[in-house]
């Protein structure tokens, strides 16, 4: 009919509308995922397995560049570059990521395993630490197993709260067994109270020789003995001077005996003026020889202190008749070392004595091992 209108068709059409300018780009936000996320592993970057972390930084942030700009891919020669135009090399971004993960994996597992080595090496150093304690911590045993559980399971998750257990556990075994260390060497002061008594005793028990007032040989053989000993525990420096009077013999056989006697008397009182110390041991120990032991002494103060007896001895007078005559010693010195017994180290301050009498008396000497 004319003038009529056709009926209307309220279907959609099946044509496309065209994009709005407000649609995101899909691809675009593709490309800033993974040029953010290649930035990401750029700044959390660790060593690799056959680069450091510096290295395989630079690394993720030129593929970054390369996946928002399109610049040349990284190890890409210039001429290969042009030749390539301004492409992306996606299958060069994939193999890198892969790559990167496939090494960090490696170099992860790598680094486990040295820790599971460390680990192993504390437990065994510590357990046979511990071994020769003779009374084991039943505490730190559990610990230890409980540490050997979780190396061998490679348990990471629990391997930080055991490993701060255990830390705990030992710390406070420490601070038991110090405390203990504590007790053993409060015992091991009265032990050497005891001792330094007992060398004190040698001096009060030990027989006076009746002429000088000074010990006998026997009190000083037992002394000696005791100085090795403590030396032997405590390593403190100690000397031995042997003293011998300059021609006594011919004193004694030319102006007699009393004579001689005062001679002796002489050079004792002499001696005991210098070695004033409680600890110094001064003893005559046959004929014209006096012995002085000194410990935690010198060397060198040693013979500094030899040097005043023989400035003593010099100045002691001898009355014979209506006049006065003056006399000399002689010393050997000699430290103790670690090999010495008590004979070893009277015998070389005995040879420094015989080699201040060989090189004309009146003098100090130092008797050495490698002295004949």
């Amino acid at each position: 009919m004319l003038g009529k209108k056709p009926p209307r068709d309220d279907r959609k059409s099946s044509t496309p509308a065209p994009p709005s300018s407000d649609a995101p780009d899909v691809g675009q936000m593709a490309i800033d995922t993974l040029a953010s996320t290649l930035r990401s592993m750029a700044e959390f970057a660790l060593d690799q397995e056959r680069a450091d972390a510096e290295t395989s930084r630079g690394q993720a942030e030129a593929w970054a560049q390369h996946v928002i700009m399109c610049s040349p891919p990284p190890g890409t020669a210039e001429g290969d570059a042009a030749s390539r135009g301004a492409r992306r090399d996606w299958e060069g971004v994939r193999q890198f990521v892969r790559e990167y993960c496939r090494s960090s994996s490696k170099h992860a597992a790598g680094v486990a395993a040295d820790l599971r080595e460390v680990i192993w090496v504390f437990i065994r150093n510590f357990s046979q630490a511990f071994a020769l304690n003779e009374e084991t911590d039943e505490r730190i045993q559990q610990q230890v197993t409980r540490l050997e559980k979780i190396v061998e399971a490679s348990a990471a998750s629990e391997l930080k709260r055991e490993v701060l257990d255990a830390i705990g556990t030992l710390a406070q075994a420490f601070e038991e067994r110090r405390q203990r260390q504590r007790l053993q060497m409060a015992t091991m002061g009265d032990t050497v109270r005891s001792l330094g008594d007992q060398l004190e005793s040698a001096r009060r028990e030990g027989e006076m020789d009746p002429l000088t007032r000074v010990f006998n040989r026997k009190a000083f053989d037992v002394y000696l003995e005791r100085t090795v000993e403590m030396f032997r525990a405590f390593r403190n420096e100690m000397c031995l001077l042997v003293i011998d009077v300059d021609r006594f013999k011919e004193i004694n056989d030319s102006c007699g005996h009393m004579v001689g006697d005062q001679v002796l008397c002489g050079v004792a009182d002499a001696i005991v003026k210098v070695f004033l110390r409680k600890s110094d041991f001064v003893a005559r120990f046959g004929g014209d020889e006096f012995a002085v032991v000194l410990r935690e002494t010198a060397l060198q103060d040693a013979l500094s202190l030899a040097e005043r007896v023989l400035l003593r001895v010099r100045a002691v007078k001898v009355p014979v008749g209506d006049r006065e005559f003056t006399i000399s010693a002689s010393v050997g010195a000699a430290t103790i070392v670690l090999e010495d017994d008590a004979k070893a180290w009277f015998d070389r301050a005995d040879r420094g004595l015989y080699a201040a009498k060989s090189a004309g008396r009146d003098r100090v000497a130092v008797g050495r091992a490698s002295d004949p």
